[in-house]
């Protein structure tokens, strides 16, 4: 035999292939994953305040201070005067926008709300509330409202500016 013969019979060669390119995400699915982690940074943020519940949950709440908590929520929605989104088949509402004690809207937040609303979607304000703002020092809009609601107000005014421009 010569010396570049294989000299097993077991030898089976190995057809070359072409490595292939990673599989692409789809871009649902590349957009749910933004969203889920959009979601789980506004869950960390909203915790403190009461954290992130369905509108179930919220009228049980209002079913203590009012007669008619299912309208009034409803009202409140439609006039966009609370930020709720769809999540996983609910409909979910940040409580920091309640005074938890009277399940009164909180007015400062409220105002704020007022503010972003006509150039964001309620998701993207709940995120704009979440999320450090260089306006407020890189603090989130949702730990400043509670001691200088005036200057989360002049960042949304601001955020509002930049939108429509």
């Amino acid at each position: 035999m010569r010396d570049y013969e294989i000299r097993s019979s077991s030898y089976l060669p190995i057809p070359f292939t072409m490595p292939q390119p990673p599989a692409r995400t789809s871009a649902p699915a590349l957009l749910h994953s933004v969203e889920v982690l959009q979601y789980r940074q506004m869950e960390r943020a909203f915790r403190a305040s009461g954290g992130i519940v369905s509108s179930d949950e919220v009228v049980s709440l209002l079913l203590q201070h009012t007669e008619q908590p299912i309208s009034q929520l409803a009202h409140w929605i439609v006039d966009r005067d609370v930020l709720s989104f769809p999540w996983q088949g609910h409909t979910v509402l940040p409580l920091f926008q309640f005074d938890l004690r009277t399940m009164k809207l909180r007015p400062p937040v409220n105002a704020v709300v007022h503010e972003l609303v006509p150039t964001l979607s309620d998701w993207e304000a709940c995120l704009w509330f979440a999320t450090p703002n260089a306006w407020l020092s890189d603090a989130t809009p949702l730990v400043v409202v509670a001691r200088d609601a005036l200057a989360v107000l002049d960042a949304a005014r601001g955020e509002r500016y930049l939108v429509r421009s």
